[in-house]
Parts: structure tokens; sequence; C-alpha cells
């Protein structure tokens, strides 16, 4: 018999929570937007762009899922200028960003979750060993908490500035 191969499982998240735009309250700062530039409070055709989540389950039992982020139409692993930002909301540490831009071993931004190779992996989570959870932690547990952080907790905001416009990802502490 020859090696087991291991799946890669690619998930596919579209995220459904509607880009909202903020107006600034200043009308200097409102002066200094491209002429002609219509602004609303939410609009309802656009939010953030679907995303695929490729979890690799090489040396699964022993090492937790390796995930990886990427395009959904061409199948690139995604750049994290280009990303979402996943967020977890704890009661103690409140909101806190999850989505980290890069791993020392692989240099991909990765997710910083219990349940996920490379958060089990890291040199700062090494007694957090991933043994201690594996019974807990199936396949529906981890792709859960990926979409809870990545798509359910965050909410595109818009605001415009003199130079253009930035995009700052907000939380919905409440859940």
């Amino acid at each position: 018999m020859g090696n087991p191969k291991f799946p890669y499982v690619d998930i596919l998240m579209v995220p459904r929570h509607f880009l909202h735009v903020a107006v600034p309250a200043n009308p200097e700062e409102a002066a200094k937007l491209p002429p002609n530039t219509l602004i609303l409070g939410e609009i309802p055709s656009l939010s953030a762009r679907p995303f695929k989540v490729r979890l690799d389950f090489s040396d699964y039992d022993l090492r937790a899922p390796s995930v990886e982020f990427r395009d959904f139409w061409t199948d690139q692993p995604l750049q994290y200028s280009t990303m979402f930002r996943a967020v977890e909301y704890e009661e103690q540490r409140k909101a806190h960003v999850v989505l980290l831009d890069d791993h020392p071993t692989t240099h991909r931004p990765f997710l910083c979750i219990r349940g996920v190779r490379e958060y089990h992996e890291h040199p700062q989570h090494s007694g957090d060993d991933w043994l201690l959870y594996r019974k807990s932690m199936q396949m529906f547990s981890i792709v859960m908490a990926i979409w809870r952080v990545s798509v359910d907790l965050v909410r595109p905001l818009l605001i415009p500035q003199a130079g253009g416009f930035q995009v700052q990802w907000n939380t919905e502490e409440k859940r």
C-alpha cells in the first residue's frame, strides 16, 4: 500500500452584510470628496467579496487542518492587503483581529484561532496543542469558527477621505 492521500476541502464563503458608507459630519471634510459623489448610508448591492477557504488535511489527525484563503474565481491565494479582516469577540478581550498578515513558518496570511494548524504551530501558542481539542473539534466546528470570525461578525464600512476611500471592518459585538 502506498501513502494515503489526505484531501483538500474547498468551501465558498459569501458574505451578505451590506457595505455601509460613512458620511463626514464635518462639511469641510465632505467638500474634499470627489465631485458628483453620491453618498448613501448603505449599499445593498455591495458587500465583502466571496472567497474560498481551502482546508488541507495533510497529516490529519495528528495535526490540525491548515487553512488558506483563495480567490473564488482564480483560485490564487489571497494577499493580505486585499482581504477582509476576521475578528473574534470575547467577553474579556472584546473584539480583536484574528486574521494576521505573516505566519512565521508559511509567510502567508493566517487565521489565528484554535482548530487551525497555523494557530497551533505558531510559536506563541506552543502550549495550546491541537491534540487537546481534537476530539471536540470536527471539520464542521472549524468551518463554523472560520465563518463566524470572517463573515458573521464583520461589517465593511466605506469611509470617504480626501485621497479616496478607506474600508474599515467593524464587528458586531452583541452575539
